[in-house]
C-alpha cells in the first residue's frame, strides 16, 4: 500500500478556474502550451469563471485530457494512482514521468522494467550519464512501490539541488519537482503540505 500520509493544512476558499490558473501560473506551475481551457473544463466542468476546490484543480493539472490520446496536462505537477502496477512497461511510464517533471535536467535513456508479480519480482533500470542505473522494486499486488519514489529523490537530490515533493491524498498522491520555495508556495496556496518524503 502507498505509506505516504496525507498532509492537509487548513481548507482554502475556492476560487474560480481562471484564478487558480492565474494563481499556479505565477508560482511556475500550468498547463502544457497545447492544451485548452476545453481540455480543463472536460474534467471539471463548469465554466472558467466556476469555482473549483484546489485539490481538484491540482488533480486534473496532474491528470491527462480525458478525450484523443489522453494527453498529459501538465509537466509541472503529477496526479499519480498508486495502485497502477499490473504489467510490464508500467515502471517505464512511471520513471518517464518523474523524468518530464525535472523539465530535462535528469536525462534517462533506454528505460526498461520487468514485472511478474507471481515471483514478486520487479525491477527498472535505465542509462543515465553513460552509466546503467537499475533498482529493484517491491512487489505488493498492484502497488506502485515506494522505492521508485525514494529512488528518484536520492538521485535528484544528490545531483540537482531541487527535489520532488509529495502530498498523498488516499491512494493517489500529487508530486512535483523544485525548490523549498516552490514548495512552501504551492503548500501555502493549495492548503495541502506537501512534503520531500
Amino acid at each position: 500500500m502507498w505509506p505516504f500520509i496525507n498532509k492537509k493544512n487548513e481548507s482554502k476558499p475556492e476560487v474560480s478556474v481562471a484564478q487558480a490558473l492565474e494563481l499556479l501560473a505565477a508560482i511556475g506551475i500550468g498547463p502544457r502550451p497545447q492544451i485548452t481551457h476545453d481540455d480543463l473544463l472536460l474534467s471539471l466542468g463548469g465554466s472558467m469563471e466556476s469555482l473549483v476546490d484546489w485539490v481538484d484543480m491540482l488533480c486534473v493539472l496532474g491528470g491527462e485530457v480525458e478525450r484523443g490520446d489522453f494527453e498529459r496536462i501538465s509537466d509541472d505537477i503529477w496526479h499519480v494512482d498508486a495502485e497502477c502496477i499490473a504489467d510490464n512497461g508500467d515502471y517505464t511510464r512511471l520513471a518517464e514521468r518523474f523524468a518530464i517533471l525535472t523539465k530535462g535536467l535528469l536525462m534517462l535513456a533506454n528505460i526498461r522494467d520487468c514485472l511478474n508479480i507471481e515471483n514478486s519480482e520487479a525491477w527498472v533500470e535505465f542509462d543515465l550519464d553513460g552509466k546503467t542505473v537499475h533498482w529493484d522494486l517491491d512487489v505488493s499486488d498492484d502497488w506502485m512501490s515506494p522505492k521508485l519514489y525514494s529512488n528518484f529523490q536520492a538521485l535528484v537530490s544528490a545531483r540537482l539541488g531541487k527535489k520532488f515533493f509529495i502530498v498523498a491524498l488516499g491512494q493517489d498522491s500529487l508530486i512535483c519537482f523544485g525548490d523549498a520555495a516552490l514548495k512552501e508556495k504551492l503548500s501555502k496556496l493549495s492548503g495541502l503540505e506537501f512534503q520531500w518524503e
